[in-house]
């Protein structure tokens, strides 16, 4: 008996793959993982630079919270009174610990009522009684990044004297 051999209904150029078509395709793959290895280190850059800014604005929102605790406790006339320009270099906020040390400043700029406007007024200048003022705080935090670049972020705030 004679045997017929198999003839596929395919052209030939259809019955399989070359070696071509297998490199071609892992080209492909490689060059689409070598992108997911960036895009993953961008991320985790992404990641590190907010965490860095939260704890920046963690930083300025405690500060402006406590000067608003000392214009408004117990000895308010007084601790407003205290309340003054200030620079300190912070490492940790809480119990995190930061690769990065924040530089916190306080600017502070008194103003008192004069002829219908507030105007600045030293801080030589003693306190009145009967003429309405307030101060203009910003607590600013600069840090350095792991890339090396310099940030910096400002939150204003405004503290009159408590009246008991």
């Amino acid at each position: 008996m004679h045997r017929r051999a198999f003839v596929s209904p395919l052209p030939v150029r259809w019955r399989g793959s070359s070696l071509l078509d297998e490199l071609t395709a892992m080209v492909v793959l490689s060059i689409g993982l070598l992108g997911l290895a960036g895009l993953q280190g961008r991320v985790s850059s992404a990641a590190a630079n907010a965490e860095s800014q939260t704890m920046a604005l963690t930083l300025a929102q405690s500060e402006l919270e406590r000067l608003r605790g000392i214009a408004d406790g117990a000895n308010a006339p007084s601790g407003y009174a205290r309340i003054a320009d200030r620079k300190e270099t912070i490492h940790s906020v809480g119990e995190q610990q930061s690769e990065a040390a924040y530089a916190l400043r306080v600017d502070v700029t008194r103003f008192a009522l004069q002829d219908k406007h507030y105007i600045p007024v030293g801080d030589d200048v003693p306190m009145q009684p009967d003429v309405p003022e307030f101060k203009r705080v910003t607590v600013s935090v600069a840090w350095t990044s792991r890339n090396g670049v310099t940030h910096s972020l400002a939150l204003p705030g405004i503290l009159g004297p408590s009246v008991f």
